[in-house]
């Protein structure tokens, strides 16, 4: 053994032992209580944009996103809503309208309102203004 050991390999035993496993040990191995088990297959989480229907199709999950925007409408992640039972899978402007549609239906049928914190932010955006032009007036009566 010696003798077939070259400089290259001295110290690597590894190269001069024989293949321990067999050929049939190397061929695939088929589960096949997988096709006698009854599950449900995992249906995948439709996360669609309330405002202009568009679906959130990326590969990663969609709870793990920081921060997200649409990128047909420009709508912040919280403007998007699960929804349930989604058959359409295109972006194209057909379906974004039968997918935002239905997604407001839904919300509307669970007692929620589509369109919440759109109205504070406008209530918002009114205050600061009135205060800024009071603000203003105040300063110019010198």
């Amino acid at each position: 053994m010696a003798a077939m050991q070259s400089t290259a390999f001295v110290g690597n035993r590894t190269a001069m032992k024989p293949a321990l496993r067999s050929a049939v040990s190397r061929q695939p191995r088929v589960a096949v209580s997988a096709i006698f088990t009854k599950s449900k297959p995992s249906t995948k989480v439709a996360y669609v944009c309330l405002d202009c229907g568009y679906l959130y199709d990326d590969a990663a999950p969609f709870e793990s996103l920081k921060s997200y925007s649409c990128p047909v409408c420009g709508a912040p992640k919280r403007r998007f809503k699960e929804l349930r039972g989604n058959s359409l899978r295109g972006n194209d402007p057909k379906s974004m309208v039968a997918r935002k549609d239905k997604l407001r239906a839904q919300i509307a049928a669970e007692g929620g309102n589509p369109d919440e914190g759109q109205n504070e932010f406008l209530l918002a955006t009114g205050a600061a203004i009135a205060v800024t032009l009071g603000l203003l007036a105040y300063l110019t009566q010198a």
